[in-house]
């Protein structure tokens, strides 16, 4: 950050607290998951291979991916701590058998319109960090993590702090 907008962004904390700032001034928690503007998510068939699934972890640079089934509905979710607990010590042995045994089955999924609050409470409180969103047939339309939210809140808070009136605080 240029010493200019670090001066921009210290002059608009100084006067944070007699005015309402960005996200938290919209109500950000209230808002639908849309908000996110949520990733198509990388769905991997059932019946495909753990290497498959680490292959397509690696090459999208992402840390999960969703388990769909024929009709391409969620029946699962594969993530980096699931290669941890479940598969990193034996990956050899098990490196070509199908993804659906080290998956965690039947993941809790919302739509679109579940509001921001709602999504983080599930994952707090169930100890998770991704959050598929899915259509009314239960297949998957987008995933958020909590690195997701928390992006979000930083790219905003700090575009409106740059954006913020500091004439006030050279009065």
């Amino acid at each position: 950050m240029s010493n200019e907008n670090l001066e921009s962004v210290n002059a608009a904390l100084r006067l944070i607290n007699e005015n309402s700032v960005g996200v938290l001034d919209k109500s950000f928690l209230s808002q639908s998951l849309s908000a996110l503007d949520p990733k198509e998510p990388i769905c991997i068939r059932e019946e495909q291979s753990v290497e498959e699934t680490l292959a397509a972890l690696r090459e999208h640079k992402i840390g999960c991916v969703l388990i769909v089934d024929s009709d391409g509905k969620l029946t699962g979710i594969f993530s980096e701590r699931d290669f941890l607990i479940k598969v990193a010590k034996e990956y050899e042995s098990v490196r070509l058998e199908p993804i659906t045994r080290f998956m965690t089955p039947s993941p809790i999924a919302e739509s679109m319109d579940c509001t921001v609050a709602f999504a983080l409470n599930l994952m707090s409180h169930g100890g998770f960090r991704h959050l598929p969103i899915v259509d009314g047939d239960g297949r998957p339309v987008g995933a958020i993590s909590v690195k997701d939210v928390v992006d979000f809140l930083v790219n905003t808070f700090t575009e409106d702090l740059l954006n913020f009136n500091t004439d006030l605080a050279l009065d």
